[in-house]
Parts: structure tokens; sequence; C-alpha cells
């Protein structure tokens, strides 16, 4: 790895976050301090449980990432995430090196967070503020692997569909059915349940990817047992209005893309719509565990636009790390880990991401509109999971028939 100290443009450092939210003239103070790297194959950059006192951008190349968990993936510049530093856990949970040329900006972060303090009012106002992101706090994510290594990660329950999965599990003669639509209308239930249903307690391979899959392997007596105890235990009381409005947000959209990804996946022949429906369920869990520190921690409970914040810049983050501790599917847990890129590419056949993807696509475009999200001809994953037959009546196909699965579910005993 070479290091080299020509003097770094200020236009070089205003593609990255957060020198996309400074004033130029902070720009060009930090990148007096900015040093370009070039990185062979195989340099290292970034290693496990690493305190690097600096923040690394990725202009050009291709880096390999490796994290806690030995899964493999790779950073390529000008991709969507590399707008971000490299990941930025500390202490480091990613062993990152390269993997053939790449060339890298390296910023102190004290030199950051310095420009940041120091940066007009209207960047560092209460109501957006920077310096308190969740993004940056090491307390958060120390917090957060320590409770994921310790098996004491909560994922929050809203009391209103907790009520109803609860009333529903109370009854008697509770069918298969039954129970899949009282645990679709949690997807905090539904993570749990699948942990439990993947844990090595079973000493089982076979890594279950459905709802059927979990009553199988749990049986309906201790499935709808332990859903009940879940539908009461993590349910937050006296919460902020405006934080739990922001949870019920993310829970619609989780269950909407549940039902658009079974439905987009009833279209082809190579992914089981069972299997869609969990991944689509579970493509934002990692907004949970967000939440859930949220409701415990004061300046983020008053301030809930640092929790939309924090659920833009690194929930897919929080997702796949608790995904692949939980044993999921890592098909499920690349569907986690890739529900923001919608740059990503496949072979010859669709895969579970192009499904995701496609189905987090229809939720955001009949919610926002085109003005939030790229052009469909922009989205590789919507040929995929299309076959290239992707047009207007196909899409209102999709939307419909999403709508019809989500109303058999509310038929099949959970009223809103």
């Amino acid at each position: 790895m070479k290091s080299s100290k020509p003097a770094i443009k200020a236009g070089s450092l205003k593609a990255f976050y957060p020198f996309t939210e400074l004033p130029p003239e902070y720009v060009i103070i930090a990148a007096k301090f900015a040093e370009q790297l070039d990185i062979s194959d195989g340099d290292l950059v970034l290693e496990e449980n690493s305190e690097d006192p600096n923040d690394y951008f990725l202009v050009e190349g291709k880096l390999h990432v490796r994290d806690i968990y030995g899964a493999d993936s790779t950073m390529v510049g000008g991709a969507p995430e590399a707008v971000q530093p490299l990941p930025q856990l500390r202490p480091s949970a990613y062993r990152i090196k390269g993997n053939g040329g790449a060339t890298l900006l390296r910023v102190p972060q004290e030199v950051i967070r310095r420009v940041r303090s120091e940066a007009p009012e209207k960047i560092t106002a209460v109501e957006d503020d920077i310096t308190l992101d969740i993004t940056q706090s090491r307390e958060f994510f120390n917090d957060f692997k320590e409770e994921l290594q310790m098996n004491r990660v909560r994922l929050p329950s809203l009391a209103p569909s907790a009520s109803r999965v609860h009333r529903l599990l109370g009854g008697e003669g509770v069918s298969e059915s039954d129970l899949i639509a009282a645990i679709s209308m949690d997807p905090a239930i539904a993570a749990k349940l699948l942990k439990m249903a993947n844990s090595s307690l079973f000493n089982l391979e076979e890594k279950v990817e459905d709802m059927s899959g979990i009553i199988a392997r749990l049986g309906i007596f201790a499935t709808r047992e332990i859903a009940a105890c879940f539908a009461f235990r993590d349910v937050y009381k006296n919460s902020p209005p405006e934080l739990v409005a922001r949870l019920q947000d993310q829970v619609s959209e989780a269950r909407q893309v549940s039902a658009m990804s079974s439905a987009i996946a009833e279209l082809t022949d190579d992914i089981d719509p069972k299997v869609a429906g969990l991944a689509g369920l579970m493509h934002n869990v990692g907004v949970l565990p967000i939440f859930s520190y949220s409701m415990q921690n004061v300046a983020y409970a008053m301030n809930p636009k640092l929790v939309d914040r924090a659920i833009q810049k690194m929930s897919h983050q929080a997702g796949a790390l608790l995904a692949k501790k939980w044993r999921f599917s890592d098909e499920i847990v690349r569907s986690i880990e890739h529900s923001n890129e919608w740059s990503y590419k496949t072979g010859d056949r669709p895969d579970l991401v192009n499904i995701v993807l496609t189905a987090k696509y229809h939720y955001l475009l009949s919610h926002s509109g085109l003005k939030s999200i790229p052009k469909p001809k922009e989205v590789p994953s919507i040929a995929a999971a299309t076959c290239g037959q992707f047009d207007e009546k196909l899409s209102l196909k999709i939307l419909g028939r999403a709508k019809e699965l989500m109303s058999v579910d509310m038929a099949a005993g959970c009223p809103a």
C-alpha cells in the first residue's frame, strides 16, 4: 500500500458523506488533511477489531470485505454504498483488503469531527443534528455487538399488532394457516421465531427459509406459545408517538414488501413464493434494533430525525449482522445486505435479492413515486425478476396480487 501526499482537491471529498452536507469552505479545509492511498491486490486496509483513527473513502477499484462472521463481500468504487466511509463500526467488525488495484482517500476522524462541529449553525441545528448521529455512535455499536454476542438483542413489537397476535393465538383450534397469518403481522416476532427454528439446538444443517418451515421444525404448539410470549414481552410502553409512528411505517413496509415479494416470485420458476415472502418481511429487520436502542435513549427518543438518519445509513449493516448471528439462510442474509443496492446485478436467472429489491421498488413507487428512486430501466433486478417483461401492466398485476395476499392474511383472523 503506497501513500502519497499530493494536494487533494475538495471536489474529490465532496462526493462522499459527510462532506456532501458541509459548506465548500469546510470541505477545502478537510482536504488539506486528506491523504491518497494506492492499494495493491491483497494490501490490508482495516483489520478486524482495530481502532483506526481515520475514515477511508473508496474512490475507485475494488475492496474485499470480510465481517466478523466470516462472510465475504466486495465493495466497488462508484457504487451507491461507496458514498459512505468504509464500514465504520468501532472497533472494526470487518477485515478489508485490496481486491486488485484501488484508490482510497484517508481522512483523520478528528479532522472530520472538528469541521462538522465548526460548520454553520444550519448544518448542526438540533433538528438536523449530525454530531449526535447514531451512525457515528460508538456507544450504539458497542452495545449492539455485545448484546448480539450475548443473545440479548431486543426487537420491538407494536402494541396493536402484538395484541392482535395474542388474541388470535389464544383461541381454540389454531391451525398452521392461522399461525402464519399471525406471525406475518409482526416482523419482530417472525425474526425471533426464525432464529429459534435455525438454532444450533436442533443440530440441523438445513436452514429454515419460510413460515411453514418454522412451524414444521418448532411444532404448532411450541410456535404458538413462543409467538404469544414474544407478542407482549417486547412491546415498549409510553414511547414517544413520533417514534411509534415511524416504527409502524417500517412494519407496514415490511408486510407490504413481503406480499409483493411473494407476488413477484409467483411469476418465476426459480424462487419459492413462501421463501420470498419471508425474505421480504425480513428485508428491513435492521431497523428494529435501532428502534429498540432509541426507545431507551432519551437523546434519540426526543429527536426522531436522528432515528431516520440511522435507518438510512446503517440499518442494512445491523440487519445483516443480526441475520448472520441468528443463523438465517445465506439467501435471506444476502437479501438483507443488498436491500438498498439498486445497482445489484446477478446471473442469467433471478435470485432472492432481485425479487426483494423489485418488491421494495414497487412499495416505494406506490408510496412516494419516482422522485425517490431510479427509473425502472436503471434497476437491473427488475429486469431479472420479471425476465425482461416489465411494463406498467405487469406492475399493476404485482400490486393487485400483493393486495390479495395481504387481504387473505387479514381474513385469517387478524383484523386491523
